[in-house]
């Protein structure tokens, strides 16, 4: 981050992807002037997707949304043609450690709560049903596994 006297300048980096952002356009230019010289850069104009998130601007509102990460996310839970439900969670259900038969492999679980726990960034509404299944990671169950599957079968009907 840099302040000047036109406004802020902001560099974010996570592994090799960068973005550059401020209300100062001769400095951004000169920050990538400079970081061309030590790496090769190529400019893909205004922010579209950076780490999952979709950018969207329009006229002077800027929107996140997840909706190509949802849909990668209903693929790798197998739940394309499963039919879409109205709430994340049934209502008065609550799940244990120790209900029903122990998952074979947990990795599949696993990788389901943590993809949908990076989707709570723009989707608050799975909050609550998202923190509820991560409390089962230690030794998730069938009946766990589809709470997961309701959860993402409620993203069918709501991702876009």
């Amino acid at each position: 981050m840099r302040k000047t006297s036109n406004g802020v300048v902001l560099l974010f980096v996570y592994v090799d992807d960068i973005v550059i952002t401020g209300l100062d356009p001769e400095l951004i230019k000169q920050l990538q002037q400079h970081l061309t010289t030590s790496f090769h850069m190529k400019d893909l104009g205004p922010l579209q997707y950076f780490l999952g998130l979709e950018v969207q601007t329009i006229s002077a509102c800027i929107f996140l949304h997840q909706h190509k990460y949802t849909q990668e996310l209903i693929v790798l839970a197998g739940l394309q043609e499963a039919n879409s439900v109205q709430t994340p969670m049934e209502v008065n259900v609550l799940h244990h450690n120790d209900e029903g038969e122990l998952l074979v492999d947990s990795s599949l679980y696993r990788q389901l709560v943590s993809s949908l726990n990076y989707l709570t960034i723009t989707r608050p509404d799975l909050a609550f049903a998202v923190q509820r299944v991560s409390q089962l990671m230690q030794s998730p169950c069938l009946p766990h596994l589809a709470a997961v599957q309701r959860i993402i079968r409620y993203l069918q009907g709501t991702s876009g």
